[in-house]
């Protein structure tokens, strides 16, 4: 069975491992109820990053009193026990709040899997520490870093309990046990650094028991000892435990586990952090740093928590493994060399994921996802939204436009074929790298237009199709263009039209009245603000990355 509700503890010198802990908590217990007892930081911290994390959080802000202070400190001052009821203080909060169980864990913890092993038969449950016998002399048997509970009472009586004794909030555990009827944890959950470091049995042993297979033939997980790996209990900003923490990574790695080092990156930097190629490069990898790389920018702008890295990488990556590709085929992931074999994941921008998704899969032998497009000048388009209302209907003097360019054979083949150059009202197709209106002028073209033609240009998909969206005017998709590879893919009849030809264009826009183009034009436009604009796109597409 699954915990009613979860519980931690936390102050500021840990708050960066509380964001891990919650973020990988919502990924396998989405919108559980979680009761915090921190301090005023601690709070802050988590209310200002991104996104929005998808847990119900209450917060009890008792903690002050602690909140600059270590572990040394406090036990210098004969405080460490009284931090340590804070976990039976929360237990208290939460049942007090009308739950009928909970489960308190440390806050140095990342969620692995669903943690779906509780009895609710038995009052109490215990995780034993698996460590040698003399450490249990000392420490305790069971770890106090994770106790369920759906007693009311046994959070006074832990505290009582605590008073006398051997070792803090930990031994008394112990006589939680003698008072309540209990079970314990299977050693597959609460998998701590001390287990390799005092165990039972040494770390090689230890780490054999931990590998990788796929469940229902599909999806790569975890198991110690045949169960699924629930959890694991470290602090990773703790160089003592680095040789452990490497040991986790690579784990985690191994098993694509992109999600959950998504987020221990973010514990890490203290923020979201994505590389760049450093530009300018004498090879084909060199980019201009407009399209996504500019949108990159914008995010960084908008949003504390996103760090931007420039190194001599070859594509873009979200730390944590995830491959952001930005190129329009495969030609730059096929001359990267042994690079995109560091992927957990890639999300695809230009291209279709029935071709060059395929050709990824291929590669790197998993599901590769669909990502956003993006406007080849993002920085000048929201200046040109900003600076200029959205147009109507009636006050758009073109119907039907085409503006773009022809710079290789691969265009010329798709923007040739028909002669669409007879249905549109406006129709600009320039050759080779002398365009005929400037960026602004260009979308202030589309502004105006009712209807935009989308062809296919050197990937299959375009900077038109968004670029359009942006102004709420309605894409005409031609069948070579991928609109359907998306994060979030537009709809048909409600963002965009379809033409196999030019005859057929001028059908389907005489089909459409005035009232329905004004109700397509605002989804397109309420489209691109939740997917492309910077305003949004950010915290859309980490949520998709997180929770999808």
């Amino acid at each position: 069975m699954i915990p009613s509700s979860f519980c931690t503890i936390c102050t500021q010198n840990c708050s960066q491992e509380l964001v891990g802990f919650l973020l990988t908590l919502s990924i396998h217990h989405t919108n559980a109820n979680v009761y915090v007892m921190c301090d005023t930081k601690t709070k802050s911290v988590i209310d200002e990053m991104t996104p929005k994390i998808r847990l119900n959080i209450t917060y009890f802000v008792d903690l002050d009193k602690y909140s600059t202070l270590d572990r040394a400190q406090m036990e210098q001052l004969g405080l460490w026990s009284d931090f340590q009821m804070a976990k039976a203080q929360v237990i208290q909060k939460a049942m007090a709040a009308g739950e009928k169980d909970t489960l308190f864990l440390d806050s140095d913890i990342i969620i692995l899997d669903t943690i779906d092993d509780v009895d609710m038969t038995k009052q109490l449950g215990v995780s034993p520490q698996f460590i040698k016998q003399k450490n249990v002399d000392e420490t305790g048997y069971y770890n106090g870093g994770m106790l369920w509970t759906n007693q009311k009472t046994l959070p006074n009586d832990w505290i009582e309990f605590t008073k006398t004794s051997r070792y803090y909030d930990q031994a008394s555990i112990e006589d939680l046990t003698k008072k309540y009827d209990h079970f314990e944890f299977g050693d597959n959950y609460n998998l701590q650094t001390w287990r390799f470091i005092v165990g039972l049995e040494n770390a090689q042993t230890i780490a054999s028991y931990l590998n990788i297979k796929l469940e229902n033939d599909k999806i790569k997980k975890i198991f110690y000892r045949d169960k699924p790996l629930k959890f694991i209990h470290t602090h990773f900003n703790n160089k003592r435990f680095e040789p452990i923490n490497k040991f986790f990574i690579e784990m985690l790695d191994n098993a694509n586990y992109y999600k959950e080092l998504t987020c221990i990156n973010r514990l890490v930097n203290k923020k979201w952090t994505i590389t760049i190629p450093k530009q300018p490069r004498k090879d084909m990898f060199n980019h201009t740093n407009d399209s996504f790389r500019e949108l990159a920018v914008l995010w960084r702008v908008k949003n504390k928590d996103v760090e931007l890295v420039y190194n001599g990488n070859k594509h873009v990556w979200l730390q944590g493994g995830v491959l952001l590709y930005d190129r329009p085929t495969m030609l730059w992931a096929q001359q990267s060399d042994t690079e995109i074999y560091d992927a957990n994941q890639v999300f695809l921008g230009n291209g279709s994921i029935k071709k060059e998704g395929k050709q990824f899969q291929t590669l790197l032998k998993f599901k590769i996802k669909p990502w956003i497009f993006w406007p080849r000048r993002p920085m000048v388009l929201e200046k040109v939204l900003k600076d200029n209302n959205y147009l109507p209907f009636q006050k758009r003097p073109i119907e039907t436009l085409f503006i773009g360019n022809i710079e290789n054979n691969v265009q010329a083949n798709y923007r040739m074929e028909h002669r669409w150059d007879t249905v549109l009202q406006e129709y600009h197709c320039t050759k080779g790298n002398k365009h005929k209106f400037s960026q602004k002028e260009y979308l202030l073209k589309l502004r105006e237009s009712k209807y935009g033609l989308c062809l296919r240009g050197y990937g299959s998909k375009c900077h038109r199709e968004v670029e359009l969206m942006a102004f709420g005017t309605v894409p005409i998709i031609t069948p070579e263009v991928s609109i359907k590879d998306y994060l979030d893919p537009p709809i048909e009849g409600v963002h965009f039209i379809r033409a196999l030809s030019p005859t057929q264009l001028l059908q389907k826009i005489r089909s459409i009245s005035p009232e329905q183009w004004n109700k397509m034009s605002r989804a397109c436009v309420d489209w691109y603000k939740k997917n492309v604009h910077s305003d949004h796109s950010w915290t859309e597409f980490i949520c998709r990355l997180l929770y999808d």
